[in-house]
């Protein structure tokens, strides 16, 4: 998997030679800030709770799942089911560079420059990172923001409270959350969970960052 990302970096290097410059900057600040994060900074669990449930292949990919690319378009065209194929860095891509069309221009333009993203954030990093940037719902814009807005406690947080602060990145929660919309979280949240008892034993989790890594990072 790493071979093929490897392939469109090279291509995607000179195709978005004037694009790169502007998203480099944006993604060195964004590292920057979870450098300098201390009190807020996304625990562990909630990296490991992301990763279930958005790119359970994070460790073994550059950018780009080429396994989840063909079962979304297998299911999108045979099954008429549209599915994402989002790994991290594509999601990354997308909050920095503030570009959240629904085209397949966008998704091919996020694949490609997904694979150049960890030559500013490294790989182990990227969870917390995008943790740190992404849209939980109104006035939660990062984790920190979503900590304050449902009065967790950051470093304190049970894996129940893990899993739905997670469940927001795939249902954000608007400011007058309708009843379908808490049931979309609540059942989000318990999918991630039989979901991290399914990976919590395996690989899926190898190179995370972990509390006491951080200062090497």
């Amino acid at each position: 998997m790493r071979a093929l990302s490897k392939i469109v970096a090279f291509f995607a290097n000179w195709l978005f030679r004037r694009e790169w410059p502007g998203l480099r900057v944006g993604l060195a600040t964004a590292y920057r800030s979870h450098l300098d994060a201390t009190r807020y900074r996304p625990t562990a669990l909630a990296q490991q709770l992301l990763i279930s449930g958005e790119d359970h292949r994070f460790f073994s990919h550059g950018g780009i799942d080429p396994i989840a690319v063909c079962r979304a378009i297998w299911r999108g065209i045979v099954l008429r089911r549209p599915e994402g194929a989002s790994t991290i860095e594509m999601q990354v891509v997308r909050v920095v560079s503030g570009r959240f069309e629904r085209s397949i221009r966008r998704k091919i333009r996020e694949m490609a420059l997904a694979t150049l993203v960890s030559r500013e954030i490294p790989k182990r990093a990227l969870p917390a990172v995008y943790l740190e940037i992404g849209y939980f719902g109104w006035r939660m814009n990062g984790f920190e923001s979503a900590c304050r807005r449902l009065h967790l406690d950051a470093h304190a947080l049970s894996l129940a409270e893990t899993a739905c602060l997670i469940a927001r990145l795939k249902y954000p929660q608007p400011q007058e959350a309708p009843p379908n919309r808490w049931h979309k979280i609540n059942a989000r949240a318990q999918h991630l969970l039989r979901l991290h008892e399914k990976h919590k034993d395996g690989r899926t989790y190898i190179g995370l960052v972990m509390k006491a890594q951080y200062e090497s990072v």
